[in-house]
């Protein structure tokens, strides 16, 4: 049906977290399937997935140490970098969360105007979860 729809369309289509070949295959089996000029972004964790048909691949990297700690502190503070008191805490959320940045934001976000044993009890509760990864990316 896709390809009897936009075979003679330009279109971008963006497939987002990709996890599996039948997936990919069943969205956007083939080139041919849309018109000439169209773009198909997709992002996976798993280039496996990326060997067929691909002209381009564009690897992201994790945030730096930095560059967590202020996005994070953007959603939990609204700020650029952790209030006073709360440095400790900021440390702990932003190692916690890897340096993926909808981690950061989401945490961030939870425990804005939040007191520090808020704070605690939500680390010590996150803690108890063994990858943050099957969280953010099932």
């Amino acid at each position: 049906m896709i390809e009897r729809r936009l075979c003679r369309k330009r279109v971008l289509v963006v497939l987002d977290d990709v996890d599996d070949l039948e997936q990919l295959e069943a969205l956007a089996g083939s080139h041919d399937w849309f018109g000439e000029g169209s773009q198909i972004i997709i992002t996976t964790r798993d280039e496996h997935l990326l060997t067929r048909k691909i002209d381009a691949i564009y690897e992201v990297s994790l945030l730096s140490h930095d560059e967590a700690i202020k996005l994070f502190s953007r959603h939990a503070y609204r700020k650029e970098k952790p209030v006073e008191d709360y440095e400790k805490l900021s440390e702990d959320v932003v190692s916690y969360a890897g340096g993926l940045p909808l981690a950061l934001e989401v945490l961030g976000s939870f425990l804005y105007d939040k007191d520090k044993d808020e704070w605690s009890s939500a680390l010590i509760k996150l803690k108890c979860i063994p990858d943050i990864d099957t969280i953010w990316f099932p």
